[in-house]
């Protein structure tokens, strides 16, 4: 009988290793969206609820801009609101919200159109 040689045993280490270390990379690559993701979602509902809080104030003097800053509760997002007036008695409010992953930035604006009456 035939046993098994030296060589068979490293090729097929070789090709066990290269196979994990793809499916390491994918879980990576997932791993990834998945965190892209969910910063997506939470941008998305701190920047609706804003937009809720900022239709509950009064329109003359409550609707204003601000500036780029961190939202409490949730670090590495910051949140910035620039209101505009169109034309009397409308107002365009964009509610944008930023975070950083990966060193690069990322924002998701929400705007939105408030009238007087």
């Amino acid at each position: 009988m035939r046993g098994i040689s030296l060589l068979e045993v490293i090729i097929v280490l070789i090709i066990f290793t290269v196979g994990v270390i793809a499916v390491v990379g994918i879980f990576g690559i997932g791993l990834a969206g998945s965190i892209d993701s969910e910063n997506t979602i939470i941008s998305m509902n701190l920047a609706q609820k804003r937009m809720e809080e900022i239709r509950n104030l009064d329109f003359d003097t409550g609707i204003i801009n601000e500036a780029k800053a961190a939202v409490a509760g949730f670090a590495g997002f910051q949140r910035q609101v620039e209101v505009e007036a169109p034309q009397a008695g409308l107002k365009q409010i964009t509610v944008t919200v930023f975070w950083s992953y990966k060193g690069a930035e990322s924002e998701v604006p929400l705007l939105s159109y408030i009238s007087k009456n």
